[in-house]
């Protein structure tokens, strides 16, 4: 008798255990951990959510979310040869000089794909003829690629920036038409991820 008992406690015990190591909730993912409000882990969120930002840096004004085509967002971010794009969506913002401010989310096939999605983007641009075009930064507890290109605004050439990275098998895009930096990283950071 003494050995049933004692045969169902352990039993009871390691069934505690092992429900601990499989709940769904686990933050430990991929090294982050949603405990600590500087990272998170997409889970379950559609890129309209993930593109929709919920709180905004001061300043920035909510305009719209909208779908993209698998088709545009390939030719926008020359990436035509990468297949798996599974779904896209565009937030976008103003600032209250009404300049526009763009997150796009790209759900692809696995991190794998999500990868070569970033690598394609970035293989599309040309060397700069002096400086870097591509900066890593880290913010979420990610890092992410600065991308700096010049356009002609106005007469003069002026910079623009992007910053791209993945979470697992998410790709997430922020720019704007602005020669400043800051809102941008602002915007980037505000996503979450």
């Amino acid at each position: 008798m003494k050995k049933s008992i004692a045969l169902i406690s352990v039993f009871a015990v390691l069934m505690i255990a092992f429900s601990g190591c499989v709940d769904n909730n686990s933050p430990a993912v991929n090294g982050t951990d949603s405990a600590n409000p500087e990272t998170n882990v997409i889970s379950e969120d559609d890129v309209a959510g993930i593109s929709t930002l919920e709180t905004l840096p001061a300043g920035f004004e909510y305009v719209d979310t909208i779908p993209l085509s698998t088709d545009e967002i390939k030719s926008d971010y020359n990436a035509e040869n990468v297949s798996g794009v599974l779904n896209v969506s565009e937030g976008i913002y103003k600032d209250s000089n009404e300049t526009n401010y763009y997150i796009d989310a790209i759900e692809l096939e696995d991190e794998e794909v999500a990868n070569n999605f970033i690598d394609a983007y970035k293989a599309s641009f040309p060397p700069l003829s002096s400086g870097s075009r591509f900066t890593d930064k880290s913010f979420n507890g990610h890092s992410a690629v600065k991308i700096t290109e010049y356009v002609t605004s106005g007469g003069e050439t002026v910079p623009r920036y992007t910053y791209i990275w993945n979470n697992e098998n998410y790709v997430i895009v922020v720019y704007g038409n602005t020669a400043e930096e800051a809102p941008i990283r602002q915007l980037a950071e505000a996503t979450g991820y």
